[in-house]
């Protein structure tokens, strides 16, 4: 069941729960899972994903861990949230089996395979899996922070992940008993990186692991030389039509409803624009119901999850992308050569140059956010050097082939001081740590 290739010298075991298997293949996000190998730097990547079904329609709650074979070097698991059907009526017991059942073979694994470092992909309950895995194992913790979860709690009076912890205070002692822990801190950003160790990650363990070499090809590719996206417009109704973008989840910590107020605002000014909306989640109808209230019914186009090379084809056309809080898709748009408009939030501040590459807003004040956009609509060519100053530093600042080489650099800095026994300091390894792109 879990063939694995012939032990190399390096191994990763990457825990992380953004995706499924299932959609990484249906969200076009193989060169997300590629990328872990980090240029044949990792002879062996087992990815898992330890609560498979929990957060997918459809996906199989129950039974035995899933073990997949993508090629010869890399295995992808997939856990269960529940180990026997007849275990049903007492979930937490079912879970807490289906999950040692898991550890189990991950262990397994992974020692058969020589597993050099395992990386999980947030602070909380990957954090405590890792972290155990790490000890029993005997290898370095690398833990990629990819928000600010603070934010996250203070936006939505809730955890930022819920389905897993009720409590915020639970999050934030999970988060410094992780954070000081880690061998390794990798923010995807400066702001995720200051945010680790703001709550006790330590300094010196800290660097940027930007997103540039998890970006699908077509994204990369100038959209003067992508392909034709009319076919694409006119089965979303937008075919000939202006409109402004946003892709993001359809959660409460992205704050879409202002990217809807933003469009009836534009409108009630007499702007004739439509606002499209590409991602998927939980506020699908709620965000539906805002815009029918705000009178914008008819002006917002729900496009779904879609594939990156759909995405690529068809944000070049939008006349500006409006981002109350996005991630990697804000690189995407960059790519897009499409000016950005902004909240001042999060790690946006980062790509979003105040009227340079866009216009960055006070987080929360969408009718700004409306003005600054309606500025960018009546003027075309301001719009299009921002959007080209936007892909410029987007290209620069998320280039694949230099992201690789800076992580290739501080894995190998981490698995030699780990060898050797040493300590943290020596400017060998400071220099390692600077991420490209980065304040010093």
């Amino acid at each position: 069941m879990e063939s694995l290739p012939p032990s190399g010298a390096r191994g990763i075991l990457i825990l992380d729960m953004s995706y499924t298997l299932r959609m990484f293949r249906e969200r076009q996000l193989w060169q997300a899972l590629e990328s872990r190998k980090l240029g044949g730097f990792f002879d062996t990547v087992i990815s898992v994903h330890p609560l498979a079904g929990l957060f997918e329609a459809g996906g199989r709650h129950h039974g035995a861990p899933e073990v997949t074979q993508l090629d010869d070097r890399h295995v992808f698991v997939e856990g269960r949230v529940a180990a026997v059907r007849w275990l049903r009526p007492l979930a937490p017991l079912n879970l807490l089996v289906a999950q040692v059942r898991l550890i189990r073979l991950l262990l397994r694994m992974a020692r058969q395979a020589r597993i050099s470092v395992v990386r999980v992909g947030d602070p909380h309950y990957l954090g405590i899996l890792g972290w155990l895995l790490a000890r029993r194992l005997g290898v370095p913790l690398v833990v990629r922070v990819p928000f600010r979860y603070e934010e996250i709690r203070r936006a939505t009076g809730r955890a930022a992940m819920p389905r897993l912890i009720r409590f915020c205070w639970v999050e934030r002692r999970i988060e410094r008993f992780v954070f000081r822990r880690c061998d390794l801190i990798a923010g995807a950003n400066e702001d995720n990186m200051r945010y680790a160790i703001e709550h006790g990650g330590r300094r010196e363990a800290a660097t940027v692991f930007r997103y540039g070499n998890l970006l699908h090809p077509s994204h990369w590719v100038h959209p003067g030389e992508r392909p034709d996206p009319s076919r694409e417009l006119d089965e979303l109704g937008l075919g000939g039509k202006r409109f402004v973008a946003t892709v993001a989840r359809l959660e409460a910590e992205k704050h879409v409803g202002d990217a809807i107020r933003v469009v009836a605002e534009l409108n009630r000014q007499g702007a004739d624009v439509h606002g499209l909306i590409v991602g998927d989640g939980a506020l699908r109808q709620q965000l539906a119901d805002t815009a029918q209230t705000l009178g914008a019914g008819e002006r917002i186009v729900f496009a779904g999850t879609r594939p990156q090379e759909w995405i690529a084809r068809v944000l070049p056309r939008a006349a500006a992308i409006v981002s109350p809080h996005m991630g990697r898709a804000l690189v995407e748009a960059a790519l897009s050569a499409v000016p950005l408009v902004a909240y001042d939030y999060d790690w946006q501040r980062e790509i979003v140059l105040d009227g340079d590459t866009g216009y960055l807003v006070e987080h929360g004040n969408w009718r700004e956010m409306a003005d600054r956009t309606a500025a960018l609509l009546a003027d075309p060519e301001r719009a299009r050097i921002m959007g080209e100053r936007a892909r410029s530093k987007a290209s620069a600042m998320m280039d694949p082939d230099v992201l690789m080489c800076h992580e290739q650099a501080v894995y190998t800095a981490l698995l030699e001081r780990r060898a050797s026994g040493s300590s943290e300091d020596g400017e060998s390894l400071r220099a390692s740590r600077t991420a490209p792109g980065t304040t010093k």
